[in-house]
């Protein structure tokens, strides 16, 4: 198995420790915190910011994904 392989399981198997907080808030600030996360891993990366980064963008994905209509 690669290494890109190796970290991909690992990411389904231990979860998110910031997932809760980002699930209860709106979109729009979702989107918000977003920017900064991004800008501010372009100033100085860290494990912390890139693990909220990737939180926020899994629970925008979940609710793209609840607002489209299922397919007949």
């Amino acid at each position: 198995m690669t290494s890109t392989g190796v970290v991909r399981v690992r990411r389904k198997l231990v979860k998110n420790p910031y997932l809760d907080t980002y699930k209860k808030m709106s979109e729009r600030e979702l989107t918000a915190w977003k920017r900064v996360f991004e800008r501010s891993l372009a100033m100085k990366p860290s494990r912390e910011k890139l693990l909220r980064l990737r939180a926020i963008e899994q629970t925008l994905r979940t609710i793209e994904t609840s607002r489209q209509p299922r397919a007949a």
